[in-house]
């Protein structure tokens, strides 16, 4: 799960048994599918998380304290 402001994103989930949940985005009870863009939204989320991580060791942040 990763908080885009108000936010939550939940991505795709697979069960043991291989069935995969598709993702949403959450807000006061309100649900979003996101049966078509999921997966992209999530690597778009691990791509700015990596480049957020990679400025603040650039900048000799300690990412962990930086929120990213």
């Amino acid at each position: 799960m990763t908080s885009l402001g108000k936010w939550l994103f939940v991505p795709d989930r697979r069960n043991p048994a291989g069935d995969v949940r598709t993702g949403y985005l959450s807000c006061n009870g309100e649900r979003v599918v996101l049966r078509h863009c999921s997966r992209q939204l999530a690597d778009f989320l691990r791509t700015i998380r990596s480049l957020e991580e990679d400025f603040a060791r650039r900048c000799g942040v300690d990412p962990a304290l930086s929120g990213a």
